[in-house]
Order: structure tokens, then sequence, then C-alpha cells
């Protein structure tokens, strides 16, 4: 029996540059040392390259696969931020409703943070 997928993305653009928020994440062991990146403790490792980083994120949750991934680009504005996750799995329609709420602000939460 095939098993559902609900899927989530957000983007923003902010003015904090591009350097500081990679200073910031290099800085830290983990990406989980920002309180709102903290419930995803199943970090992989990053991925980095000239004028991007990339965080993705794997874990099973009741059932249901999480996967995520936080992409921080350059832009000549700042930094565009691009998150996009998805659940696989039956509990993930129940679970999904609580990310939804969780993701929504997810990244206002992280320019906040900077």
């Amino acid at each position: 029996m095939k098993k559902p997928v609900f899927s989530f993305e957000a983007e923003l653009l902010t003015d904090a540059p591009f350097e500081h928020i990679e200073g910031r994440i290099l800085g830290m062991d983990s990406p989980a040392g920002f309180r709102c990146l903290k419930p995803l403790l199943t970090w992989l490792p990053l991925e980095r390259e000239p004028g991007q980083i990339r965080l993705r994120w794997e874990r099973s949750l009741a059932g249901t696969l999480e996967q995520g991934t936080l992409c921080i680009r350059q832009d000549e504005k700042g930094a565009h931020l691009h998150l996009e996750g998805r659940m696989k799995g039956w509990s993930g329609f129940l679970l999904f409703g609580a990310m939804r709420w969780r993701t929504d602000s997810l990244l206002d939460r992280f320019v906040e943070e900077l």
C-alpha cells in the first residue's frame, strides 16, 4: 500500500547579510544552536557552496518520515531563505497540522535570532 506524502514550502528575502548568517551557522556545533531550529535535532552534514549553505534534516516521528531543507543563498539585497520539507506516512496526516503551524513562522523566527 502506498504511503501519503505531505509537503510544505516557504521563502523569505531578508536584508541580513549572507556573510553574517554564514558566520553564525559555521560558528555553532550544530544548526540546533538556533532556538527555532532546536526541535529538528537530526541534522545531516552541512552542504556549503560559494554563496549558498544548505541545512538538511531527516527524522522518524510517530511512524512518519520527516525530511526537510533550509537553503540560504546570497542575494544582492541580503540573503534568500528557502525552506521546504515533506512528511511521508499515514500518521503524517495528523502531524502535518502541527508541523504546518510550527513551520509557517520558522523563517521569521530564524531571522529574529540573527
